[in-house]
């Protein structure tokens, strides 16, 4: 409970912390919980050192009213950002789209875009940072609600699974996956998802098969 995390914080701080970083969900809350902010406050208040809080922070108006209700000096985001590199940012208003599966679909689109246009510039240590980052933002859009009754018919669990196929390895494959999403999205029709700048180009040829052709042309010239 929060006297027993109390005791550990302090003792954190006795040691020689300059900061004390809480997550504010039981271990067998796992990701699914909600965050204890009661307790949060209850740390905060019991240390003399700055305290960071975590747990679901899912927006820029979380981050504030977190703070506002515990006074922790600072938020910690983790899964969210996996999600949304860009959840700390003010919402858009210049959203055109028509309806809100439209608007996701849009979301995740432009999300994968950008962190492919960021992992072309500053490459991360290999290519599975690429996979497990595209799946966490995707994951809302492609995930089968149960794992055990997977409808294979539907493109969305197709492409979830074609992910984490090991032959994808590059930047041009990903964006060519990416560009498979909005195609199977439904783009080119005036509800369809619109095209990220980087990858306008591929959407109207890219197929599973050509992604796996890309895949293997590049596997052989490496």
């Amino acid at each position: 409970g929060a006297h027993d995390s109390i005791a550990f914080a302090k003792r954190l701080q006795d040691a020689g912390c300059d900061c004390v970083a809480v997550h504010c969900r039981k271990r067998s809350d796992k990701h699914d919980g909600m965050a204890d902010w009661k307790a949060g406050a209850a740390i905060v208040a019991a240390l003399d050192v700055p305290v960071v809080l975590n747990g679901g922070i899912g927006n820029v108006n979380e981050a504030r009213s977190v703070m506002e209700l515990t006074k922790c000096h600072a938020v910690m985001v983790a899964r969210g950002y996996l999600e949304n590199h860009g959840l700390l940012f003010p919402p858009s208003r210049s959203s055109t789209t028509t309806t809100a599966a439209v608007a996701a679909a849009a979301a995740a689109a432009h999300l994968a875009a950008e962190y492919l246009d960021y992992a072309d510039q500053y490459p991360p240590p290999c290519y599975l940072y690429i996979q497990k980052h595209l799946r966490w933002i995707f994951r809302s859009e492609l995930q089968p609600a149960d794992p055990t009754n997977v409808n294979y018919s539907d493109w969305r669990p197709r492409l979830w699974g074609f992910l984490v196929r090991p032959y994808l390895r590059t930047i041009a494959q990903f964006r060519l996956v990416v560009a498979l999403y909005v195609k199977l999205s439904g783009d080119g029709d005036g509800d369809g998802v619109r095209a990220p700048e980087s990858i306008q180009h591929l959407v109207n040829d890219v197929t599973f098969k050509s992604v796996r052709k890309a895949a293997t042309s590049a596997s052989m010239s490496g």
